[in-house]
């Protein structure tokens, strides 16, 4: 897909790494009941992570498995998570996910607070590259927002886009796209998945859905 947009998301991204894990701070004990979802999936031989950032959910998913592939379109947010988390039982990628073609079957493939950065005109292209990692009688698992929070409608831009700035005075125009959770679990069911959905905070959800057949 190409998109400007979408190449200034990860620009911003980029240039955000250093100041992720700080920026976020104030949502770890929020987002302790998602983790609690996620482990409580039981136990993956292969698990797929996309877009994992400096690594947040990525410690979560060694819990899990034993091996975990982490992607991320951000070489400088995959540099964090290796020094985080360091390479045992962990293979980092970069890659746009935009661009992304799966190349094997996970038995899980998680991603969080990335779904709301797809524009509504990829969703379906994305949806069905993510069906494709997902092998038969896997599982998906999803983490995002169904709503925006106060400081969202603050920076919302147009339909499904804000602006965020950084510390530095600089400001990117990232997508930013809170989808309909029936929606969004009417196109899973079509792809295969049976799908459960919790919404954990005013703004958060969890889904997680099995591929049949």
């Amino acid at each position: 897909m190409s998109d400007p947009i979408l190449n200034e998301q990860i620009e911003y991204y980029r240039a955000r790494a250093k100041e992720y894990d700080q920026s976020i701070s104030s949502a770890v004990e929020l987002f302790e009941a998602g983790k609690g979802m996620l482990l409580n999936l039981g136990n993956f031989d292969q698990i797929l992570e996309l877009a994992c950032g400096t690594g947040f959910w990525t410690e979560t998913l060694t819990k899990m498995g034993g091996e975990v592939t982490a992607v991320d379109a951000a070489p400088e947010m995959l540099q964090i998570a290796r020094e985080r988390l360091g390479e045992k039982g962990i293979t980092y990628q970069q890659a746009d996910l935009f661009k992304w073609e799966p190349e094997r079957e996970y038995d899980l493939v998680f991603f969080a607070n990335w779904l709301s950065h797809v524009p509504p005109s990829a969703l379906e292209t994305f949806l069905s590259r993510v069906q494709r990692a997902v092998r038969p009688d896997g599982y998906l698992a999803i983490v995002d927002q169904y709503a925006p929070s106060v400081a969202d409608e603050i920076i919302a831009k147009d339909d499904f886009y804000a602006k965020r700035p950084l510390e530095d005075g600089r400001e990117f125009t990232i997508v930013k796209a809170f989808y309909n959770l029936n929606l969004l679990e009417g196109k899973l069911n079509n792809l295969g998945f049976e799908v459960s959905t919790t919404k954990f905070t005013e703004t958060f959800f969890f889904l997680s859905g099995k591929r049949v057949g």
